[in-house]
């Protein structure tokens, strides 16, 4: 992934760039609302017993509810970009799309309604699931969140294929799909931690780089085990010539 990266920079910085942009508003307004809350904060304890200390209790509830409504949109927003553009990434490993006009590819979540309300409603579907998991205690959370990781991207494939499968269906389906491969998942999210903590050093600058990265490796992840347990597709790492050498071997060399 860090190969076909480097090699095509230009069109993934402009595929991912929304997301980029969504990112880096976050941070501000976080930053910005940091220092607005402490502000009226400090406002308040001024104003004492005074009764315009419930004024200004009012404000700062008002904004932290407004701030977080914010920070939710931006990041319901930025999920769902993501979740196309790694459909992206799927289809351009698979050679079924070319690196061509990067900026449409950036909404292929919202050009295709089938892909929006499934994305949304399996992403919904999933999170109330771990949740419930989550009071068996924080672990079978983690371990259903893992398990159900590809269920967005096996109902794509559905529906992609012209197979109509229901949200339930591509989540048991993503279910033994991970069977054996969830601590592979695991330690592909642990590999990443340093670069995100580089990222971190340089405020964030380095995630035009990372976030790509890490990402594509998350459609990788899916190709690859897709591939392992599924229905085969050629890759773009696929070598041309191996079918040919194959067919063209003689019994001879067979042995």
């Amino acid at each position: 992934m860090r190969e076909m990266l480097n090699s095509h920079f230009p069109f993934f910085l402009l595929l991912f760039l929304p997301v980029l942009i969504l990112e880096f508003g976050m941070i501000a307004a976080q930053y910005s609302s940091g220092v607005g809350l402490n502000s009226i904060w400090s406002f308040n304890n001024y104003l004492g017993s005074n009764s315009y200390s419930t004024v200004a209790s009012t404000v700062n509830i008002k904004l932290a509810v407004g701030l977080f409504g914010f920070v939710f949109l931006i990041s319901l927003i930025s999920g769902l970009l993501m979740t196309g553009i790694q459909f992206v990434g799927i289809d351009l490993l698979r050679n079924e799309t070319t690196f061509e006009q990067p900026v449409t590819k950036s909404f292929t979540i919202f050009n295709n309604g089938e892909y929006f309300i499934g994305t949304l409603m399996i992403s919904i579907i999933t999170g109330i699931l771990t949740f419930l998991w989550s009071f068996l205690l924080i672990i079978p959370g983690i371990i259903k969140g893992y398990a159900y990781s590809q269920a967005i991207f096996i109902y794509r494939d559905a529906l992609d294929k012209g197979e109509k499968i229901g949200y339930f269906e591509a989540i048991d389906r993503s279910r033994q799909l991970m069977n054996g491969h969830k601590v592979d998942l695991f330690v592909l999210g642990l590999s990443y931690i340093g670069w995100f903590l580089l990222s971190s050093l340089t405020l964030n600058l380095l995630d035009l780089w990372v976030i790509p990265y890490y990402n594509l490796a998350i459609a990788n992840f899916y190709v690859k085990i897709h591939d392992d347990q599924g229905e085969a597709f050629a890759t773009i790492f696929s070598d041309p010539n191996k079918s040919e050498k194959s067919d063209d071997s003689s019994p001879h060399d067979s042995k």
